[in-house]
């Protein structure tokens, strides 16, 4: 779709604002709701450009002031980033195109959360193994479940259960949580198609789901007997229990991920906000 096209559907989008009641809402918030309901609907992809701040005046009634605010509001929320002689993106990696099946191995730009060595100074690659996609049921797995709580999209889930082995030195297990109602058709996925990938990529380019945000909650806790025999434990064994919960476009939910790690693993980075 043309970056015309794109202009003036943010236009309609803006016009449409005034039909629902929100002509007191300030213009850039409208503006910026616009933009955001474009993005949502798949006009503009992640990694794709947003049309420049002067191509917006020739086809939008606001001043050049309204439309950076507008843009400054997505920015600080993420949607958006600013590259410097380059222009504004949607946040989200773009699909690669192309892609050898040879290359869908170890990510060393897992963005929030990488491992770093013994030195602290490089960081060590990433190998994941998916070994289960399916479907559970949250009253089975007990009342309130952390990620039905989280998620809160109803009683049914899709889980993907992957070995994290990281640079061969030690290995953990991750339980990654999904509404079936959206994701239901990843059970019709193989664990070798999905192996090797970060799925907050798959998920960005396959069901324009980009995970903006992230908040993390890390404790030592005890692991249960089928953590422990995953990862070559013994009975009541303790180690780093860890939640990723990651957010979308106006804050929204966007999945849930248990990690279970040994005790002694290398040193962990954290980060809240994808750059």
């Amino acid at each position: 779709m043309s970056e015309t096209l794109n202009t003036s559907s943010i236009a309609e989008r803006f016009s449409q604002s005034s039909a629902f009641g929100m002509e007191r809402v300030p213009k850039y918030l409208r503006l910026s709701n616009a933009m955001l309901d474009a993005i949502e609907s798949g006009e503009y992809i992640p990694g794709s450009k947003m049309p420049g701040e002067r191509d917006l005046m020739e086809t939008l009634p606001v001043s050049l002031g309204t439309i950076q605010k507008a843009m400054n509001a997505l920015v600080e929320q993420g949607v958006v980033l600013r590259h410097a002689g380059r222009g504004t993106f949607v946040s989200g990696v773009a699909m690669q195109v192309g892609r050898a099946n040879k290359e869908k191995v170890a990510r060393r730009d897992l963005l929030h959360f990488r491992f770093r060595s013994d030195d602290g100074q490089s960081l060590l690659p990433i190998y994941l193994h998916v070994f289960s996609i399916t479907k559970v049921d949250a009253k089975s797995e007990g009342l309130d479940p952390p990620w039905k709580e989280y998620m809160n999209s109803g009683d049914s889930y899709i889980r993907i259960e992957r070995i994290l082995n990281v640079d061969d030195r030690f290995t953990g297990l991750t339980r990654f949580y999904l509404p079936f109602e959206r994701y239901g058709s990843l059970l019709q996925r193989s664990c070798e198609e999905l192996s090797g990938l970060t799925l907050r990529e798959f998920l960005n380019r396959t069901f324009n789901m980009p995970t903006l945000r992230f908040e993390h909650l890390v404790q030592c806790q005890q692991f249960t007997p089928d953590v422990c025999s995953r990862l070559e434990l013994g009975n009541g064994s303790f180690g780093t229990f860890w939640q990723v919960l990651g957010r979308s476009y106006r804050d929204a939910p966007a999945s849930y991920q248990q990690i279970f790690l040994p005790p002694g693993h290398l040193p962990l980075e954290l980060s809240e906000r994808l750059e």
